[in-house]
């Protein structure tokens, strides 16, 4: 399997660590929430497998390519539309709950036009780039970013506000029953590989997916799932958990670097996180972006025409995610973020069913 199949991976779990996803699996945190990241870690390592087995019989080709040989225009249109939808939202969901944070905790004295525009100038840029410079950029964050990944984690755990006796208590509700709305948002962490609908293109080898793919895969998940639910109850306690609007953000500044130019490191944490969040809203709507480009058949205009069709959907991008952003509250943020979570198995299994019918058929 491609190494930018597991950047993908990795960037999606990584960027939601503190956005809603922490939030709701703690918010169960009496209520099932350790079964249910047990088979959302199963279910997430088969759909990966599935999505690698699909496309494995087409490389070097996208998921539009795909459908425009093997399905018919009736059927492939809505499909690619609804994903379209689907990759857009969840690119603006992370975009959002961004906002919020950086004007909470950051630059509270700032306007959110200005934090929006920031967004605007970086994530336009990467939306219209050719997708293997998208992939390049990738790496080069990850390379940048890793060792400082690392040193946060290995502060974080051998931090002495680590309280092991709280994690004790809540692997004791282990035996209740699952939710599927934490089954849905742990399962989202591992949507990242799916990306590849549209950067299949420039993957020219046949991927496999074996024992080593699905054990890599398995404990990137673990580590993330035990590391986005355990350790906010490690540091600030299991009761009362769920009331945390941002668990991770509380979690961070309970780290200190003693001898460090900074001390405390919930600012290392954000600047971090950030442009892991940054590649993500760019990833996804670049991938959104591709797929109605190939649903309004851009490629067949005139360079005039295709310039000016490409703005009005950047346009449209942007102007929808200022007026959600305005207009969205925290509370709305969450319960929205909870329905797209909740569909999002569906989405996966349906996108997955029609890649094994057209596998079925290009065999045939």
């Amino acid at each position: 399997m491609s190494r930018f199949v597991y950047y993908l991976i990795i960037s999606n779990m990584v960027a939601n660590i503190i956005a809603s996803v922490p939030r709701i699996l703690l918010g169960k945190s009496e209520g099932g929430a350790i079964l249910t990241m047990i088979m959302a870690l199963f279910f997430g390592v088969l759909i990966n497998w599935l999505l690698i087995r699909t496309f494995s019989s087409f490389p070097g080709k996208s998921l539009p390519q795909i459908l425009d040989l093997y399905v018919s225009k009736w059927v492939s249109l809505p499909a690619l539309f609804t994903l379209g939808v689907v990759w857009y939202t969840a690119g603006l969901q992370t975009l959002i709950s961004y906002v919020d944070l950086l004007l909470r905790f950051l630059t509270p004295e700032m306007s959110v036009y200005t934090i929006f525009a920031t967004f605007v100038l970086v994530i336009s840029f990467g939306m219209v780039m050719q997708s293997r410079n998208v992939l390049s950029t990738l790496e080069v964050v990850f390379v940048m970013l890793l060792p400082l990944a690392i040193y946060f984690l290995v502060k974080i755990y051998f931090n002495e506000q680590l309280n092991w006796d709280h994690v004790k208590v809540a692997v004791m509700y282990i035996d209740h029953p699952p939710n599927y709305t934490v089954f849905a948002a742990a399962s989202y962490l591992f949507v990242g590989a799916f990306d590849i609908i549209v950067f299949n293109s420039l993957l020219k080898k046949k991927m496999v997916f074996g024992f080593k793919q699905a054990a890599i895969v398995l404990l990137l998940g673990t580590f993330t799932l035990i590391t986005t639910y355990f350790v906010p109850i490690g540091i600030l306690g299991f009761d009362k958990i769920e009331d945390i609007i941002y668990p991770w953000i509380l979690t961070s500044d309970s780290v200190r670097m003693k001898f460090g130019v900074i001390e405390r490191v919930i600012f290392i944490f954000l600047l971090i996180f950030l442009a892991i969040a940054f590649l993500n809203i760019m990833i996804h709507w670049h991938v959104s972006f591709k797929l109605f480009k190939h649903i309004f058949q851009l490629d067949k205009l005139q360079s005039r025409k295709k310039n000016i069709a490409k703005s009005v959907i950047i346009v449209i991008f942007w102007a929808a995610a200022l007026f959600i952003t305005i207009q969205v509250t925290e509370y709305d943020l969450f319960l929205y973020s909870i329905y797209f979570f909740n569909i999002m198995p569906v989405i996966v299994i349906g996108l997955i069913g029609i890649l094994l019918v057209v596998k079925r058929r290009a065999k045939s």
